[in-house]
């Protein structure tokens, strides 16, 4: 599953606008009911019918999450390398009801993290932690919505609560439980994702989509929806 990228190179740039991939849209407006989104409710409704599409991708700048500078690591390290990441498989929430298969994922020629296409998917940043791990942080990031998935389950981000569990699954169907810390929207404009793209540190799992108010002209959202979760001692 892994991917290998030629060894002079990054695995990214440095932070940049901090705009989430798949925020950008073909469509003319948000999901229904989205134009200012409001904090985290307790309760989850469905989308009503015959809502408009929620965003599709967009190869515009402002569909990208721009990464801090990650070195690959080379082959001439051998023995010295450390053992390869645990990656996620699959991320399930029982309070907002999904369950998402998880790709692992990198970045793009501009910098910006490579998310898959249907946000029924979300990708796993393999230049960073897996699950489980003792130090760092495992990010996953998928659209809030796109033409075969017009409304994604990591849309349902936005309803999460502190307190609540996340389960990260292994290709062996070996669980990582975490427990939700913090629920945050965050301005594209002002937000620093170095802090969430961490080798250090407590273990913790960040989720990331698009979310808030929905900017007409940029056809973009102008949030980002970041949940935060630690890992449980097991």
């Amino acid at each position: 599953m892994r991917h290998h990228q030629k060894g002079r190179r990054l695995a990214a740039v440095l932070v940049g606008a901090a705009l989430l991939g798949g925020c950008a849209a073909g469509s003319a407006q948000p999901p229904a009911g989205s134009a200012a989104a409001p904090a985290p409710a307790s309760t989850h409704e469905p989308a009503p019918a015959g809502a408009p599409a929620a965003p599709v991708p967009s190869a515009s700048p402002d569909g990208a999450v721009l990464v801090p500078p990650v070195p690959v690591a080379s082959a001439a390290l051998g023995a010295a390398t450390a053992a390869p990441a645990v990656a996620p498989t699959r991320i399930i929430d029982d309070q907002l009801g999904f369950d998402v298969p998880v790709d692992p994922v990198g970045v793009r020629e501009d910098g910006a993290m490579q998310i898959p296409d249907d946000a029924a998917r979300a990708g796993w940043y393999r230049f960073g932690p897996g699950i489980g791990q003792q130090r760092g942080t495992a990010v996953v990031a998928a659209h809030a919505g796109s033409r075969i998935t017009p409304r994604g389950p990591f849309y349902e981000l936005r309803e999460s609560s502190v307190g609540d569990t996340v389960r990260a699954v292994a290709a062996d169907g070996t669980e990582t439980v975490y427990r939700v810390v913090a629920v945050e929207r965050l301005s594209k404009a002002t937000i620093d994702l170095a802090q969430y793209f961490r080798r250090d540190g407590e273990p913790r799992l960040v989720l990331m989509t698009c979310g808030g108010r929905w900017n007409k002209a940029r056809q973009s959202y102008e949030d980002n929806i970041v949940v935060t979760a630690i890992l449980v001692d097991r």
